[in-house]
């Protein structure tokens, strides 16, 4: 009649979802190249989740669209009122104010450590800014033109030249 049913660890039901995730965020002791790279990256991610304004923090308080009775009635027919109500019904996610404030110590780094080094600081950028849209160099190479080799490589002698700098000014790992 009421049978007791145990789960074991290794069964695909679980009480925890995370139970399994690996924290792999654990910074290093000192500034070092990849990790440099690595917060570069998680910026221009924050930056691109940030809710920017068309003019001056002045905008539309109506939504984007408003729609009549008469045009509900006709995107049912044509079967576009459930992507109208999904895209209507979603969601946009928001920087937390410690991702904000990392986002501003780390997006300066390559301008700061890398003056007159042009090259090496747009490397770090496009880089960066690739990693962020989880594209790679080759990616870079294809917008920008040159070899995904030698974009890879400025941008990780770029990050070491950076993770130099934030070592000889003491900065704190996050």
């Amino acid at each position: 009649m009421g049978e007791l049913v145990s789960i074991r660890r290794d069964d695909p039901l679980k009480f925890n979802p995370l139970e399994d995730v690996v924290m792999e965020d654990i910074p290093p002791s000192v500034w070092s190249g990849p990790h440099v790279a690595k917060r570069l990256a998680e910026a221009m991610r924050t930056l691109r989740l940030i809710p920017m304004r068309a003019v001056a923090g002045y905008g539309a308080p109506w939504p984007a669209y408003s729609y009549e009775f008469e045009d509900l009635i006709a995107q049912q027919e044509q079967g576009e009122l459930e992507k109208t109500m999904r895209m209507q019904n979603r969601t946009r996610l928001l920087p937390s104010f410690a991702d904000v404030t990392r986002m501003e110590a780390a997006i300066c780094w390559p301008a700061r450590y890398l003056i007159g080094q042009m090259h090496l600081l747009r490397a770090v950028n496009c880089v960066a800014l690739a990693r962020s849209l989880d594209r790679d160099a080759g990616w870079v190479a294809v917008k920008r033109g040159g070899y995904a080799d030698t974009w890879r490589a400025d941008h990780d002698k770029g990050c070491d030249i950076v993770a130099d700098g934030l070592r000889a000014e003491l900065v704190p790992v996050f």
